[in-house]
């Protein structure tokens, strides 16, 4: 995880949710950290092309009994397309899911998550 740094391939999708997820569960305060983070460049925002959303939808469509989403799907999307690793706790869709070669590389790993969280 060292060698990962702290610059980050965000995908708008994502930054939308995490606003979302930090103004309902947080604060107003700790989203606006969050964005204004993102602003300043502290990690780099993936915009979407044609082409991303594209396989996006695909993956989605291919793995519609697990209800995966845009927003995971976008995820998956990119990390395939760049071959990044993936920072998640959606360990069930992302064990579920394969990219088109190999697994997905996911920077946590679940045993120290559960560890960690007692969950």
């Amino acid at each position: 995880m060292a060698r990962l740094g702290r610059d980050l391939a965000v995908p708008e999708l994502v930054l939308v949710e995490v606003d979302q997820l930090l103004r309902a569960r947080v604060s107003s305060a700790a989203a606006r950290s969050f964005i204004e983070a993102m602003e300043r460049g502290e990690h780099t925002v993936a915009f979407g092309s044609a082409r991303l959303l594209r396989r996006a939808v695909e993956i989605d469509r291919g793995f519609a009994d697990l209800g995966l989403g845009l927003v995971d799907a976008t995820v998956m999307a990119l990390a395939e397309q760049h071959e990044l690793p993936i920072l998640t706790f959606d360990f069930e869709h992302f064990r579920a899911t394969r990219p088109r070669r190999g697994f997905w590389q996911l920077v946590v790993d679940e045993r120290r998550y559960r560890e960690a969280t007692g969950a």
